[in-house]
């Protein structure tokens, strides 16, 4: 008899076990977007704000990785070819050409990492510098960053499902280009994907999107670079972007933009990127998505 019942137990302490996890609610989902925020900013090996400098370097220019292996804090990037650099790196025949001791680096190493010092090492890639114009991005990252020790996490208006809000898509037939001016004083070209229109407070709101590409083909994510009435009164004062993705074939029909997930360029919080500046206006209150790092809220 004893016996039974406990054979019947496992049976169900086993269909417990099996059953599927319920899936997160939105709320969840976003909640678990921030900690990963949390972790590109200050945690991960090339976190955000470990970069203790960083160079966006045009073709046939040099830069050298001058520092003290002693002091993390030191390391920094110099104009031109400095006897004794650590590492010297220049974009030619449109490749990064990065040398650490004489030897060539190769793009996996450059992407992965190259260390330098304990706790030190170097990462760079392509970047667009002006439209038409590859470069090198190369940053230098430092584990025992000071500013990434102190981060106390990223600032979002609470989760409000009203701020979510499907759209109609109307595409650009030309994906015309569009140049917008960076943080860093450069150029640096989107295409115009097509307009979102959509409904929010009780406006009719159309707002452009654009992409990286301009063959349909490889568009899969779309990005808008945004103002609206919260922009320098509790909003980051260089706008916000946002970004749509997980639409199928493009162009979509329609697509839904989460504005709690609306976020700051890297540039919010640091002088290492080169961040196209908003331009395009939505002409109500945003109250979702990232808030302005540098008040308190």
């Amino acid at each position: 008899m004893h016996r039974a019942l406990l054979a019947f137990a496992l049976v169900i302490v086993g269909a417990h076990a099996a059953a599927p996890k319920a899936a997160p609610t939105p709320e969840e989902a976003f909640k678990a977007s921030l900690v990963e925020d949390n972790a590109d900013w200050a945690t991960k090996k090339h976190a955000i704000l470990k970069i203790n400098d960083a160079a966006y370097v045009h073709a046939g220019e040099f830069v050298s990785l001058v520092g003290d292996v002693k002091n993390p804090d030191s390391w920094k990037w110099a104009k031109g070819k400095l006897a004794g650099a650590a590492v010297l790196a220049t974009f030619a025949n449109g490749k990064p050409l990065v040398t650490k001791a004489g030897k060539a680096l190769s793009d996996d190493a450059l992407k992965n990492g190259v260390d330098i010092a304990p706790g030190v090492d170097v990462a760079g890639m392509p970047a667009q510098m002006s439209p038409g114009e590859m470069g090198l991005r190369i940053m230098v990252f430092n584990q025992q960053n000071n500013i990434a020790r102190a981060f106390k996490g990223v600032d979002y208006f609470p989760y409000d499902p009203a701020f979510v809000v499907k759209a109609t898509f109307k595409p650009d037939p030309k994906m015309a280009p569009r140049i917008f001016r960076t943080s860093r004083g450069l150029d640096k070209q989107f295409y115009h994907a097509g307009d979102a229109t959509f409904s929010l407070q009780g406006k009719t709101v159309t707002l452009p999107f654009y992409a990286e590409s301009n063959v349909a083909s490889k568009v899969d994510q779309m990005s808008s670079f945004f103002h609206d009435d919260l922009t320098g009164k509790g909003a980051y004062s260089a706008g916000r972007y946002v970004d749509v993705d997980k639409f199928g074939k493009f162009p979509p029909a329609t697509v839904t933009i989460d504005f709690n997930y609306a976020y700051n360029p890297n540039c919010s919080r640091s002088p290492f990127y080169n961040c196209p500046f908003a331009v395009d206006n939505i002409p109500l209150a945003v109250k979702a998505g990232e808030r302005d790092p540098h008040l308190k809220h």
